[in-house]
């Protein structure tokens, strides 16, 4: 026996028994949900708009202060996520655990940089503006 398949342990996530037209099925159903999803939210946006007069800043501030409120959420239930997809994938055994944690600040780090990117007049905790 081989050293490579001595060392080698056994992982029920290792073999798929999935059937591939479960992917494709799975990956429908999640566009079907999404588009759904959006079509729901941009008519009820739509609806929601048609009532209030043209020259109301209210509404513009309001969704301002909305907007910045749902993105702050984002941004902190992003670090969590990301701190429990590495858990996931170390305890899992799919990557060793230096592996994983680098891996995931090289991620992070791009994102963040390709946004800064994308939005020179955005600050971030990596590129502030001046």
């Amino acid at each position: 026996m081989s050293e490579a398949t001595a060392t080698h342990q056994h992982h029920p996530l290792h073999e798929s028994r999935v059937p591939s037209w479960s992917n494709r099925a799975g990956m429908f159903g999640v566009f079907a949900v999404f588009a759904v999803g959006a079509t729901y939210a941009g008519s009820q946006l739509l609806a929601d708009v048609a009532n209030v007069p043209a020259t109301s800043v209210l509404v513009w501030i309001l969704l301002g202060v909305a907007l910045v409120i749902a993105l702050g959420f984002e941004c902190c239930n992003g670090f969590h996520d990301t701190a429990n997809a590495v858990a996931t994938v170390i305890y899992t055994h799919s990557m060793p655990a230096y592996i994983a944690v680098v891996w995931s600040g090289i991620l992070i780090s791009s994102a963040s940089w390709h946004r800064a990117a994308r939005s020179p007049s955005a600050s971030s905790p990596c590129c502030p503006s001046n």
